[in-house]
């Protein structure tokens, strides 16, 4: 019987680095592919979006420096539309605003008012003289309280002191147009007090109410004796 021979010829082991390398270089391919899917496939508004959201900052200054246009402004830079922008108010929508606001009154300013004296009226001792103000504007305006009122000689220097108040304030008149009211001036006959008279003025100036600009008006026959020289509030209509 023949002996068997043990010692084998050991296999000579097969190459495969050809297999590794394609192994690698398809993951390679896959994992290049599934990124650029994820790129293409992002969420709106990514940066790595082709024609999705808004491009990034540096790629628009890249655009701006190579077409030599200003870059436009991006999303990090714009307002928030859902915020209400608050602009300061002009002076002149605020002086609407009173005017037009419910209850809102106009003074009368002296430029827009003519002044005149109505017809006198003696009696009992007493003397009365309406001191008319007269609306001259194409708007109307108000007068409340008492005209400030003194006399005037014929160089412009002041006869005696102003006319001090008498009776309680009247409520606010309401002039139209050519709409008048008056403050009665009071002063007694000459006689009826020991005091004497003052010297006979030639102008009476009168300052309307919340007005600081006078206006003046010839005296005519007015003069103060019995040293009484009252005003009255403002009141509708050109008096006596």
């Amino acid at each position: 019987m023949a002996q068997r021979n043990d010692t084998t010829t050991p296999r000579r082991p097969r190459s495969r680095p050809w297999c590794l390398c394609a192994l690698a270089v398809g993951a390679l391919a896959v994992v290049t592919a599934c990124g650029a899917d994820t790129q293409r496939s992002g969420p709106p508004g990514s940066s790595g979006a082709p024609g999705g959201g808004e491009p990034s900052a540096s790629s628009v200054t890249r655009s701006a420096a190579h077409t030599g246009r200003a870059a436009p402004a991006t999303s990090a830079s714009r307002p928030d539309s859902s915020r209400p922008v608050t602009r300061p108010a002009s002076s002149a929508a605020v002086a609407h605003t009173t005017a037009s606001r419910p209850g809102a009154q106009r003074v009368c300013p002296t430029e827009r008012l003519g002044l005149s004296l109505g017809r006198e009226d003696v009696g009992a001792g007493n003397i009365y003289m309406p001191l008319v103000l007269t609306n001259k504007s194409t708007a109307t305006c108000t007068l409340t309280g008492f005209p400030g009122v003194s006399l005037l000689d014929s160089v412009g220097s002041a006869i005696g002191d102003p006319a001090s108040r008498r009776g309680a304030s009247r409520s606010a008149v309401s002039l139209p147009p050519g709409g008048s009211a008056s403050a009665m001036l009071h002063t007694l006959n000459e006689g009826t007090a020991d005091k004497p008279c003052w010297r006979t003025p030639a102008r009476i100036r009168a300052y309307p109410p919340d007005s600081s600009t006078s206006m003046t008006v010839p005296a005519r026959s007015f003069r103060v004796c019995g040293g009484v020289f009252e005003v009255e509030s403002i009141h509708s209509g050109k008096g006596a």
